[in-house]
């Protein structure tokens, strides 16, 4: 790599991240993703699958926020047994940043 207006070479060593929502796969084999741009991304893929298929990662998260809050706090502060039962209970649509939408 070269800096705009350098003269001498960069060595550098780039890692990316992406991720998505969406099956690339698909947009791919419908001409709405490039084909070249998908296998360089594709080189490791991690699907975590949304929170209302992992009932039991409830429970872990939430007192993981909380503490997290209780520290920031200087506060010990724990769920009841309704606050939890009302987050097992909850369907947990959508993706984790829209957990905290709980009506």
């Amino acid at each position: 790599m070269e800096r705009i207006g350098g003269r001498s070479p960069i060595a550098v060593d780039v890692r990316i991240i992406a991720a998505t929502n969406r099956d690339l796969k698909v947009h791919l084999e419908r001409g709405l993703f490039r084909e070249d741009l998908y296998y360089r991304l594709s080189v490791l893929r991690v699907e975590v699958p949304p929170l209302r298929e992992r009932a039991e990662d409830v429970v872990i998260l939430a007192n993981a926020f909380l503490a997290r809050a209780s520290k920031e706090q200087r506060r010990s502060v724990r769920f009841g047994p309704q606050a939890m039962q009302a987050l097992m209970a909850h369907p947990w649509p959508g993706n984790v940043r829209e957990a905290w939408r709980i009506a």
